[in-house]
């Protein structure tokens, strides 16, 4: 026997007892193996279509239901371990009896629960959950007042912005199919979404199972410019009332609007008047500036003139100088993205930072200009076109 021949059978023989050693072979000694459920999160629901969870979301809270949708198990998780790539919240077997299957659904939030109950201006709140009650049971709220005889909608305090609110991304949702680009995913026959983002998962026994949930951000932000054609330097911010009005404060467990029938109203958190004048060498330009923030946005694909709308009227005579669907302008942005194919409600989830600018002469604005920031892309619209 030759030299190399030695060599390959001493090598040969070394990977066979590590084998044999290693977790796959054991059958009867698991201790120093991984068993129970694992899952990791991802937020790549996004128009960047980039996975921004580590970045963006600073809490998240685990729930975990039985085969008769009763809560068996939960988890919250917050701070620097959500920042590391690779992490995963783990059920031992103990805590999750094998051989069962599971449906997962997943609540985040840009902070800990905790700390932004403590913080100023209008919070989410989720139902107090215990084990053994029922997954239809979760809901989230935001704050809001309450109507009254002279007013018929309620004010969401506008002390602060708004903290971000990420829910388990549905895979079917208004009879659309929403399709999450983590990873995997394609369109089944039967219109549903398959995707390594997943809702149920079999636990195994004595091997571990592993989970990839994914989240939406229902927490949008809105900037909107107005600027005077004619008269440029008549413009101030607080010559303007802006609002937005929806019946949008509740969600339940598979993050759809509950429709309570109370209309909430979303103020600005911020608003400022900003000038330029080159000492009378280039006309004075003034805006007024505003900057808002809100719960989901629906588009209803059956009557699309219904849902958010968002107004704009002049505080002295109360005169309306814009009343639009919200929904649908912003809907319109999805064009900046013809390479997917966004239908209007995928491209409103995937979407969290919009822009629009008014141009007003006198009263009534004449075009509005929809601006996407990451692609400097931007649609002029003509009020005829509405």
């Amino acid at each position: 026997m030759t030299v190399r021949h030695i060599l390959s059978y001493y090598v040969l023989s070394l990977l066979s007892a590590v084998m044999l050693s290693s977790c796959s072979m054991m059958k009867e000694d698991l201790s120093d193996c991984p068993t129970g459920l694992y899952v990791n999160f991802v937020y790549d629901y996004n128009t960047q279509r980039a996975d921004m969870f580590k970045d963006h979301v600073g809490s998240v809270t685990l729930y975990v239901y039985d085969e008769s949708d009763r809560l068996v198990a939960q988890r919250t998780v917050s701070g620097s371990q959500l920042a590391v790539y690779g992490f995963s919240i783990h059920f031992t077997e103990d805590e999750l009896a094998p051989d069962h299957q599971y449906r997962l659904v997943a609540l985040g939030m840009q902070k800990d629960w905790d700390a932004a109950l403590a913080t100023p201006g209008a919070k989410y709140r989720r139902t107090t959950m215990e084990r053994g009650d029922a997954l239809q049971s979760l809901t989230v709220a935001l704050d809001h007042g309450t109507a009254t005889a002279r007013r018929s909608y309620a004010k969401v305090s506008n002390d602060a912005p708004l903290d971000t609110l990420w829910h388990t991304l549905t895979t079917l949702q208004n009879s659309l199919p929403l399709t999450p680009a983590a990873t995997r995913y394609h369109l089944r026959n039967d219109g549903t979404v398959s995707t390594n983002g997943v809702e149920r998962v079999s636990v195994v026994s004595g091997e571990p199972t592993y989970a990839t949930v994914s989240l939406v951000r229902d927490t949008k932000h809105l900037n909107i410019s107005l600027r005077e054609l004619d008269s440029p330097e008549q413009v101030d911010a607080d010559d303007y009332e802006v609002f937005i009005a929806d019946d949008n404060a509740t969600l339940d467990c598979q993050n759809n609007l509950v429709q309570r029938g109370d209309t909430v109203v979303y103020q600005p958190y911020k608003q400022w008047t900003s000038t330029f004048d080159a000492n009378g060498q280039m006309a004075a330009e003034h805006a007024a500036h505003y900057d808002l923030m809100f719960n989901r946005l629906c588009y209803n694909s059956a009557d699309p003139a219904k849902g958010a709308t968002l107004c704009i009227r002049k505080k002295a005579d109360k005169k309306e100088v814009a009343t639009i669907n919200l929904p649908h302008i912003l809907s319109e942005g999805r064009t900046a993205y013809e390479i997917y194919s966004y239908t209007q409600q995928e491209y409103l989830d995937r979407e969290y930072d919009y822009r629009l600018e008014f141009f007003l002469r006198g009263d009534r604005w004449q075009y509005l200009s929809i601006t996407i920031g990451v692609l400097a892309w931007s649609k002029r619209i003509q009020r005829i076109d509405l």
